[in-house]
């Protein structure tokens, strides 16, 4: 593990000469019936919000404790955030059933809709060759009181060198997480 981290933190500091853009992967979609859809109530998910060091299009990852490198010629191809936020509705349609998870809309008043809020202060690989994937999750009922919150600390080793399993990680950290959300909604 920490010889794959090293290598992904090796190929970072050699002259990169091509990009890449990534995306994190979508899990399938299963069809729902419009009934099953129609009867739960909305769960609005908040934008999740990310560290300052997250919030820019270069894939992040830790070469020591202290040290934080954004790849250059590797990015995100969308806005990280917004990534997160569909694969976080997508997942939580297919693994509970109490919610219809919707994203935040202007033109609805959404105002006595339960909201999901995910914040992350990690979401990036690390030189010991794991992802890490840290921060919290709170259900916020419609009056604004807080019905749920737990922190979210997941990390899991990388299966290969390099940002496509860098991200595939990622995605795989983040079902995870989904996962625990489903279990307590």
């Amino acid at each position: 593990m920490f010889l794959a981290a090293a290598l992904l933190a090796g190929c970072s500091s050699a002259p990169e000469t091509t990009s890449a853009l990534y995306l994190l992967p979508q899990p399938e979609s299963q069809t729902q019936t419009a009934e099953a859809v129609t009867d739960r109530p909305l769960l609005v998910v908040r934008p999740v919000e990310l560290a300052s060091y997250l919030n820019n299009r270069g894939i992040v990852y830790r070469t020591s404790e202290s040290q934080v490198i954004q790849a250059k010629h590797n990015q995100w191809a969308q806005n990280l955030s917004e990534q997160i936020t569909q694969r976080v509705i997508a997942d939580l349609r297919q693994k509970q059933t109490h919610y219809w998870p919707v994203t935040v809309h202007n033109l609805l008043d959404q105002s006595s809709d339960d909201k999901l809020q995910l914040s992350l202060n990690k979401f990036n690989g690390n030189y010991q060759g794991n992802t890490e994937v840290e921060g919290e999750w709170m259900l916020i009922e419609a009056n604004g009181k807080v019905k749920r919150r737990a922190p979210v600390k997941i990390s899991a080793p990388l299966q290969n060198e390099g940002y496509d399993a860098l991200v595939e990680a990622l995605a795989a950290s983040l079902d995870d997480l989904t996962d625990a959300i489903a279990q307590q909604l």
